[in-house]
């Protein structure tokens, strides 16, 4: 869905409500905040800093000028007062001002009691602070003031400035961190966009990647890669469809045509032969489905497992019997149709070998079941392309359990190495269902082995042929 059909999807309301939800918003909210509550902080402990460092210098010049009116009335007495500059007054044990300078002339008696222990206060005479320090001396207590008006200045204009910066601060530090979370952000929402317009019917697109090195190049290549997963998945179903129904459609094909055979001219297909072709192709359907169905399990991860120690040897030594006893059913219906043939040459073909004495003790975690299963589609295979033996093997190298199966008939060339176990895939050209198999069966192998924690290998062998090798790890 593009932008501007994204946004006619919605109310103005339901827009508003996602922006203020946005990455975007969240960041410049929570920016804002932290910024606010730590400027505030900031500010509440400068403005007491600095009024506690003013009051100190105020109580500092105070008792300065407290020591100088002492020193006077030591040397003058408490009628030197009366002519000194400054703020002072000698305050009697009756509570009556003896002595005062001009400044404190007009000023009512001080109680004793406001300023016990020379503490200090604000004394406002004619909206004018002064700033208050007192002593006890001969004949009373001396008070003494000094102005104080810059330092309740000072104090207000800190606090006014403080008040003020605060939320143009704040209100810088939004929309700063508005454009530049949007700057950032605007890749992502191309991103976005570009993957927005990525349909199941096209997924070869990509989205462009900025370059820049960070994350936000880190996802577009990330996207890329995913979409290229299903781009190639999509290919792989869509493939895995079209060839399942090609498969499908053969013994589905050959079932109709022998039964229309039958019902159209009845007698002339012999009831055993059509009662043949009708249980070969319905196994063949029988084996392509469970192929199928299995495969599917192990594309879900539902391959389930019955693991427990195996040998393995015994799996390749009845694999062995049972290739021996399809080669000899195989060359007794050969032989059966040789002496029905009146123009035959009398030539024999050689029957295959089925060779197992390469078979040792091995043993292994697996399930026997599937491995059998292996085993099976590995001699199948083996005895399709073999031209006169088929030799089977195991044994334990290190940590791992080895089972191979090997033909003597045409090697595999390193292009077709990567492709055969892919499904449905053939080297035949022809797709013969007789020559070829179904295309499933190394599929199939490479997903059960693959389950059991091993691999699958193909190598050649020298003279001609090939070899499967499966290996298993012994400790899972």
């Amino acid at each position: 869905m593009s932008e501007r059909n994204w946004a006619g999807a919605h109310t103005p309301k339901q827009l508003r409500k996602r922006r203020l939800r946005s990455v975007r918003a969240r960041i410049t909210v929570i920016a804002s905040v932290v910024v606010a509550v730590t400027v505030s902080a900031g500010a509440v402990g400068f403005a007491v800093v600095l009024q506690s460092t003013l009051l100190d210098q105020a109580t500092v010049a105070a008792e300065a000028q407290l020591d100088r009116f002492e020193s006077l009335i030591d040397v003058s007495g408490p009628s030197a007062l009366n002519d000194a500059d400054g703020f002072a007054q000698l305050v009697g044990d009756d509570g009556r001002v003896l002595a005062a300078s001009d400044d404190a002339d007009e000023v009512p008696a001080l109680a004793d009691s406001e300023f016990e222990g020379g503490r200090e206060a604000i004394l406002p005479e004619d909206d004018d602070p002064v700033f208050i320090v007192s002593s006890e001396v001969d004949g009373g207590v001396l008070v003494v003031g000094v102005d104080d008006e810059a330092r309740r200045e000072a104090i207000s204009t800190t606090a006014l400035l403080l008040l003020a910066a605060l939320p143009l601060l704040v209100a810088l530090v939004a929309v700063t961190c508005w454009v530049v979370v949007g700057r950032a952000l605007r890749p992502v929402d191309r991103i976005r966009r570009e993957t927005e317009g990525v349909s199941a019917a096209d997924l070869s697109r990509r989205v462009g990647v900025p370059g820049t090195g960070d994350e936000i190049d880190a996802l577009a290549v990330t996207m890329n890669r995913m979409l290229e997963r299903l781009d190639n998945a999509q290919s792989r179903q869509r493939r895995f469809v079209s060839d399942a129904s090609h498969e499908l459609r053969s013994p589905i094909a050959s079932l109709r045509q022998s039964s229309e055979v039958m019902l159209r001219y009845p007698g002339r297909v012999p009831i055993e032969e059509f009662a043949r072709t009708t249980s070969e192709e319905s196994q063949r359907m029988a084996d392509l489905v469970e192929g199928l169905l299995l495969l599917a399990r192990a594309d879900e991860h539902g391959l389930a497992l019955s693991t427990q120690p195996t040998d393995l040897d015994d799996l390749v030594l009845a694999e062995a019997s049972r290739l021996r006893a399809l080669v000899a059913a195989t060359s007794a219906d050969a032989d059966a149709d040789a002496d029905a043939d009146a123009d035959a040459d009398g030539v024999e073909s050689p029957s295959i070998v089925i060779d197992a004495r390469g078979v040792s003790a091995a043993q292994a975690p697996a399930d026997a079941r599937l491995i059998a299963r292996v085993l099976r589609n590995l001699g199948d295979n083996a005895l399709r392309h073999a031209r006169l033996t088929v030799r089977l093997s195991s044994s334990v190298q290190g940590n791992v359990a080895v089972v191979s199966v090997a033909n003597d008939g045409a090697n595999i060339s390193d292009a077709d190495k990567s492709r055969i176990w892919d499904r449905f895939e053939r080297l035949d050209d022809a797709r013969s269902r007789d020559q070829g198999g179904s295309g499933l069966g190394l599929s199939i192998v490479a997903e059960i082995v693959s389950a059991h924690g091993g691999s699958a290998q193909i190598v050649d062998v020298k003279g001609g042929g090939v070899r499967f090798d499966i290996r298993l790890p012994l400790n899972r």
